[in-house]
């Protein structure tokens, strides 16, 4: 556990935050979706979280810190805020970029399914990647951790620690189990895991039945 410690932030408190960062992934991906395609759906879970996300911004903190106390590794990186910034927002422009090419192959080469695709997006690098897409993750990851995150750590660390345990431990293993579980699912059925859809265009509610959904 040195590692939380030397970051400043205990074990409890990063488990809560990647389940709250999971949930605001999950909320991020339907606003997307409503606003590109007209409608939302559970986004292969059957919670609304995506792990993904969580884990992703815990860490960008780990290993970059926040735009306004850039570290590598820990390292702190002697430069003036401007640059710290710039150097910031490109670092995770380029992380991010790598990081849906390597999901999206991964999930391709063994699901069999291509879980999005951005090729009739402008500038795109393969199908899991864009400029486009890729600046307005890193922008909003870089608002996020500049803004946000340290003061949402702090209010987290004045929380009854045992409490916090316990709520950060039972939605880490919801959200581990899910993901595993849908994952799975995609793995033997070679599809998404569709389980519901609100489509605002057409004015429909889907819900796959539970035959379907678990053959």
């Amino acid at each position: 556990m040195c590692i939380f410690k030397d970051m400043g932030y205990s074990p409890e408190a990063v488990m809560v935050m990647t389940a709250i960062v999971s949930f605001l992934g999950f909320l991020l991906e339907n606003i997307w979706l409503a606003a590109r395609k007209g409608y939302i759906d559970n986004r292969n879970m059957n919670m609304p979280f995506l792990l993904g996300y969580g884990i992703a911004i815990m860490g960008f903190y780990f290993f970059l810190g926040t735009p306004g106390n850039m570290r590598i590794l820990g390292i702190p990186v002697e430069h003036g805020p401007k640059t710290q910034f710039a150097a910031y927002f490109g670092m995770t422009f380029i992380l991010v970029s790598l990081g849906e090419m390597i999901l999206g192959t991964v999930i391709e080469k063994t699901c069999k399914i291509v879980w999005w695709d951005y090729t009739m997006l402008p500038l795109h690098i393969t199908k899991y990647t864009s400029v486009p897409t890729s600046l307005g993750f890193a922008a909003i990851i870089v608002i996020f951790m500049y803004c946000f995150f340290e003061p949402m750590m702090n209010k987290l660390m004045t929380y009854e620690r045992v409490s916090e345990s316990i709520l950060g431990g039972l939605l880490m293993i919801v959200m581990l189990s899910d993901f595993i579980f849908s994952m799975i699912k995609m793995y033997r059925t070679h599809d998404l895991y569709t389980t519901w859809k609100l489509d605002f265009r057409e004015k429909t509610f889907v819900r796959t039945k539970l035959r379907d959904r678990y053959r």
